[in-house]
Order: C-alpha cells, then sequence, then structure tokens
C-alpha cells in the first residue's frame, strides 16, 4: 500500500455470530440459528468489501474470547477485540488507540449489519476526512448511522451520545456542530435489524445480484429450505 495511504484505517465493529445473541429482532421471522448465519453471511460481505478498499482495515469484536475465532475464520486480517462496558465506551476506546497506537490520521468505523452499502461509500467518508471534514456520519433509516468518520479521537460523540438509539446520528451532529466541528453527510443505507429490513435486503439484492454474494447466497439457500409462504 503506497504510504500516503496507509494513514487510512477502516474498522468494522462485530458480535461473534452466535445463536440468541445477534440478530435478535429477526427471531420474528427467523430461528436462532437462521439469524446467527445471516450475520455471519454479512460480516464476510463486509470484510470483502473493505478489503478492496484503498486503506488498511481491523476487525474489531466483541465478546473479547472471540478474536481467536476472528483470526481464524479471516485469516491475515488484522483483529482487535472491543474492550468498555458497552458499546459507546468501546467505540471512544477503540478512536483513542487508532489515532495513539495504530498509525491512523483518517479513522472510519462502521458496522458489519449493511451488505448493500458499496465499497466507495467508505471511500469518500475518508476523503472527505483528508479534504478537512473533521466527522463524516453516513445515517440509516432508524435514525442511527451506519459509519462514522473522524480526524481525531472524539470520545464524546460516543460516550455524550445514547447508542443505538433513534436520534442517535441528529444527536451525533448536533454535538459535532456544538464543538465547531466540521461534518460531513453520506449518503443513507438502512441496516438489516427488523423483519421490514430484511424484506428490503432481499428485494434490493433481487435488483441487484452482483452485490453482497455471501448474504445473497445465504438467503437464497434459506428461500430454498423453507416451504412457500412460511
Amino acid at each position: 500500500m503506497p504510504p500516503s495511504l496507509r494513514g487510512r484505517l477502516t474498522a468494522l465493529f462485530t458480535k461473534r455470530p452466535e445463536p440468541g445473541r445477534v440478530k435478535t429482532r429477526l427471531l420474528a421471522c427467523l430461528s436462532p440459528q437462521e439469524a446467527a448465519a445471516l450475520a455471519e453471511a454479512m460480516l464476510a460481505d463486509g470484510v470483502e468489501r473493505a478489503r478492496a478498499g484503498p486503506f488498511r482495515n481491523v476487525l474489531v469484536v466483541a465478546p473479547e474470547e472471540a478474536v481467536e475465532w476472528a483470526r481464524g475464520r479471516f485469516p491475515g486480517l488484522a483483529v482487535e477485540p472491543q474492550v468498555g462496558p458497552d458499546l459507546g465506551a468501546r467505540l471512544a476506546h477503540f478512536a483513542a488507540r487508532a489515532f495513539a497506537e495504530l498509525g491512523a490520521r483518517t479513522l472510519v468505523l462502521t458496522g458489519s449489519d449493511q451488505p448493500l452499502v458499496p465499497l466507495e461509500r467508505l471511500v469518500e467518508a475518508h476523503a472527505a476526512l483528508e479534504a478537512g471534514a473533521d466527522v463524516v456520519l453516513g445515517p440509516d433509516g432508524g435514525g442511527g448511522y451506519y459509519l462514522i468518520g473522524l480526524r481525531a479521537p472524539r470520545a464524546e460523540l460516543f460516550t455524550a451520545v445514547t447508542m443505538s438509539s433513534a436520534g442517535m446520528a441528529q444527536a451525533t451532529a448536533e454535538l459535532v456542530q456544538a464543538r465547531g466541528l466540521a461534518l460531513a453527510w453520506l449518503a443513507a443505507h438502512d441496516d438489516v435489524d427488523t423483519p421490514a429490513d430484511l424484506a428490503r435486503l432481499t428485494a434490493g439484492l433481487a435488483a441487484e445480484p452482483h452485490r453482497a454474494r455471501h448474504t445473497r447466497a445465504y438467503l437464497v439457500e434459506l428461500a430454498r429450505r423453507r416451504p412457500a409462504g412460511s
């Protein structure tokens, strides 16, 4: 990788896909095992997308003992544990480490349940930061965000805002503006959290079958296993 790009760091935050512990809002239409398998397929797509980008990547996993699983599942990918009592603390901790110890000049943090987010969005986030934005937000349809980009740790963006809330993106934007920081927005994309989200994802993959190959393959397999109308 050219030295000019080594300061770009993209971090994919995820949980080990264990039945009953991930995608629990999908249990209205999927079994715990199916929801976990879908989560793993979406994670594989997220890793594949990030590895194709002009930046360094790290997978940041929970729980801490999932690090060895992740290293075995994605050989050659840098893996770190999430550290902290809740998501906000974990994001803040990793952001501080990224700038202080991992050589980040621009940091993009994203999740593992947005298989239709294109690689171009991650590239745009780094480019916006390099162009002078202090913070970049990619909003989702539920009022949160699927991506946040930083040029400095900014712990308060994670610890002073309620994570995973319907107003998270707006509250973060207001805090950024109150600090006098430059904010850039990306195009909106949906997370996959609810049965309605899953239906939209299925329709999106039908329209663009070249996208998210792991997720699409699992959904095709799932449809074949299930009786029509179930």
